[in-house]
């Protein structure tokens, strides 16, 4: 897993977007984590924007991240966030003891041998029932091929077969494969990307990749 050392500066993230849209966008992911099965953990929460939705909803949920300074500013905004590895906190956990995970932008991060010890425990974490959500770049993009790698703490792309070859190797089923819309702020950036989308074939913006899983009765 990355150390605090390896994070980039606050400065860096600004490029990929701000709070109000990622707000916006992530609540598509509502309905997989708030199914009323308990606790609700999010992985690599950053300062807890998707915190904050889950709870203006009702779901009791938490959060981890390593970066002390986002977990301190998740904390000033009355979110329960804890600076921790995140392998190392599922491997606490008890068996069937979550209601849902989140691991947004945060399996790229890692080498298949880790991804895959992530995933099992993740798996093991889950009571029945409850969904884990992956949200990763789409290696389908064009633009992935470049923009990937401008975060120097990508490992590699996860690309939806091998996704669902994974969560299925740790007893998970899949619920949805997805293509996000891709964020924008306002309707005449979204109807810029639409048309680039066209030109280029449907090879650009085409958002990040979703997979849902769950884990069996």
């Amino acid at each position: 897993m990355l150390g605090p050392s390896d994070r980039l500066p606050p400065e860096f993230h600004a490029l990929w977007g701000e709070e109000r849209l990622t707000a916006q966008h992530q609540r598509r992911h509502l309905k997989h984590l708030c199914r009323g099965i308990g606790r609700v953990l999010e992985i690599g929460s950053d300062r807890g924007v998707m915190l904050a939705v889950l709870k203006e909803h009702g779901q009791e949920a938490y959060g981890i991240d390593l970066d002390a300074a986002k977990v301190a500013a998740a904390q000033t905004r009355g979110l329960e966030v804890y600076e921790a590895d995140a392998l190392p906190h599922l491997s606490q956990l008890p068996t069937a003891s979550l209601g849902g995970i989140l691991l947004a932008h945060v399996i790229e991060h890692l080498a298949p041998p880790q991804a895959i010890g992530l995933l099992r425990e993740a798996a093991r974490v889950m009571k029945p029932g409850a969904r884990l959500v992956i949200v990763t770049p789409n290696p389908r993009d064009l633009r992935t091929t470049e923009r990937f790698w401008y975060d120097p703490t990508h490992v590699r792309p996860y690309p939806a077969p091998l996704l669902v070859r994974l969560l299925g190797m740790c007893g998970l089923t899949i619920v949805e494969v997805a293509e996000d819309r891709e964020p924008a702020a306002n309707l005449l950036v979204r109807m810029a990307k639409l048309v680039a989308r066209a030109w280029f074939l449907g090879m650009m913006f085409r958002g990040d990749l979703i997979v849902v899983a769950e884990r069996p009765a």
